[in-house]
């Protein structure tokens, strides 16, 4: 079974990012779970804690959340769970993880410009999980994930044995791969591989 977690604040972009997730499931079991992390109210009050942390949703938010929910419903192996986190933390992160035995992490484009500290902390604790991550992009609406462009940069980590391992998360193929020349412009370089191969992804 497989366990998706998406961090969002609910923009338009992360009805994409469960759409992507249903792909990723090829049909097996799987719970996307949305995670909105909130600041934690500062006060000794234990009454005003409850009443602050009681989530507020704009009727922009609540139409996203319906339309994920809908997306989810057509599916038969996939349903979808809402985590609203107060204050975040590396361990707390990390035991939430454990908890929902998340294998795999999607970020919607909108969250990464987030400027929000509560977001910007989420994503920090994310990257430094260890844990396989998908970053989505704005153009990504129905985007096909298929052929991917590995660039290498461990060398002791060969193509196929990268194969192997991306296998169990994601449905598509590493059908290129690169090393970057220090001497000449990266960005070129990549440009010019993803172009030439029709690049869905870059590992």
């Amino acid at each position: 079974m497989k366990s998706i977690l998406i961090p969002t604040a609910l923009q338009l972009d992360a009805l994409y990012s469960v759409k992507a997730a249903i792909k990723q499931t090829a049909g097996t079991h799987c719970t996307i779970t949305l995670l909105m992390a909130h600041e934690a109210p500062d006060t000794e009050s234990a009454s005003y804690f409850l009443r602050a942390t009681r989530p507020s949703l704009t009727s922009a938010q609540l139409a996203v959340l319906d339309d994920c929910r809908e997306a989810v419903a057509k599916t038969a192996n996939c349903r979808l769970e809402i985590h609203n986190q107060y204050g975040l933390s590396g361990p707390l992160l990390k035991n939430l993880m454990e908890h929902l035995a998340v294998n795999l992490i999607i970020i919607p484009a909108s969250y990464k410009l987030d400027s929000l500290r509560i977001h910007r902390n989420c994503l920090e604790l994310l990257a430094n999980s260890k844990m396989p991550i998908l970053h989505m992009t704005n153009e990504c609406e129905e985007q096909e994930f298929s052929k991917a462009l590995y660039v290498e940069q461990n060398p002791l980590l060969g193509v196929q044995e990268l194969q192997q391992l991306i296998s169990s998360q994601f449905t598509f193929k590493i059908v290129s791969h690169t090393a970057l020349n220090a001497e000449a412009n990266p960005n070129i370089q990549l440009t010019e591989a993803i172009e030439k191969n029709n690049i869905d992804l870059v590992i």
